[in-house]
């Protein structure tokens, strides 16, 4: 179990440092007229290793390495194209993690469904009341609007801006503005909701771990 858990550590520390080496290379390649055939891998190799990963969980090795291949199959098919215009990568990639969250939070709404952030909210508090679960249900609603018009803004600047303003915006502000939407919704719940139904501000975090790690562990049946 220790080793497990600090297997997971490792792996997450990996990932974080993975999303880092993105970040620079999005900053430092997406503004380049053009870009030499290394250059182009080096921009795959994070991105292409974090979806090796998540796809790994989530639907297994062969879809993973299936996707793996797909994606390098398509990078060297157009690697001319991608060596004059690398920026459009970075744009797909930036739209495409909004545009999947903005739908996993949206489709949690619907009737026959939990919202994403009241089963969030569920893992911390034993008890929902209805007062609780509406606030959640319009900050699912709030997260899924963000996500949505960080991807429209994204389009915008990158078609009518200069490609380093665009820069900017993606792979920069990006993580200062979902800060602010988590500090925003932190004074928010402070004013709405009663002290008991308070917890502080890492709170998500948290009942995100605990979500996942629930996830993870293995259905035990009674013997009969």
């Amino acid at each position: 179990m220790i080793c497990s858990e600090r297997i997971g550590r490792i792996k997450g520390i990996l990932i974080l440092l993975l999303l880092g080496l993105d970040v620079l290379l999005a900053n430092f390649l997406s503004p380049k007229d053009r870009i030499s055939g290394p250059l182009v891998a080096l921009a795959f190799l994070p991105i292409t290793l974090i979806t090796l990963d998540v796809l790994w969980r989530t639907f297994g090795k062969n879809m993973a390495l299936l996707t793996a291949a797909l994606i390098i199959g398509g990078a060297l098919m157009l690697l001319p194209q991608l060596q004059t215009r690398i920026s459009l990568i970075y744009l797909l990639q930036h739209v495409t993690a909004n545009l999947v969250l903005g739908f996993w939070f949206g489709q949690s709404l619907r009737q026959d469904r939990e919202s994403v952030c009241t089963r969030f909210a569920g893992v911390l508090h034993p008890h929902m009341n209805p007062l609780l679960v509406r606030y959640t249900t319009r900050v699912t609603q709030a997260w899924t609007a963000f996500f949505f018009i960080m991807a429209f803004t994204s389009v915008l600047l990158y078609l009518f801006v200069p490609i380093l303003v665009w820069s900017v915006f993606a792979n920069i502000l990006t993580l200062p503005f979902l800060v602010l939407m988590f500090g925003v919704e932190y004074l928010v719940r402070r004013r709405v909701l009663p002290p008991e139904d308070q917890l502080g501000p890492m709170s998500a975090f948290r009942a995100y771990r605990r979500a996942v790690l629930a996830r993870r562990q293995p259905v035990t049946h009674p013997e009969p």
